[in-house]
């Protein structure tokens, strides 16, 4: 299987990446990211991109055929919250729009039994219920789950 991965620079990304390179059943990986990986594997495709808000027809053609896509972009603290909202909210949604309407198109194009799956890795600290009380970083752990 074609995965798509973003993040595989920083910390969990990087590891997502080397438990992907020692799974068989996935055959290539295209790698999302803003600079390059220092990666020589086979199975790697490391595709540059400086704006995860827009995926230009070089970017998104790379897509194709995907069956899944592991999201790992975030960053672990951002003392401003508008810059926070953009990263995991605005790159997050922005790519899983255009990704999944790409991807879901070319698997059931091509007959594959499953449908496609975007994974959200967020970040620690991260509070699901969004009415409970939080003692730091409120606003911050909101949006990592919005």
């Amino acid at each position: 299987m074609k995965i798509i991965l973003t993040g595989s620079t920083g910390f969990i990304g990087r590891e997502v990446l080397e438990q992907c390179l020692q799974n068989p059943s996935i055959t290539s990986i295209v790698a999302l990211t803003r600079r390059n990986l220092p990666c020589s594997n086979v199975k790697v495709k490391n595709v540059l991109l400086d704006n995860f808000l827009e995926y230009p027809e070089s970017v998104s053609k790379e897509f194709e055929g995907a069956g899944a896509c592991i999201w790992c972009l975030g960053k672990a603290r951002v003392p401003d919250n508008d810059i926070a909202r953009k990263i995991c909210l605005g790159y997050t949604m922005a790519g899983a729009r255009k990704i999944t309407s790409i991807c879901a198109a070319t698997t059931a194009a091509a007959g594959m039994k499953h449908k496609f799956r975007f994974v959200y890795l967020s970040g620690a600290a991260a509070e699901r219920n969004q009415t409970k009380p939080l003692w730091f970083m409120q606003d911050y752990r909101r949006i990592r789950v919005s």
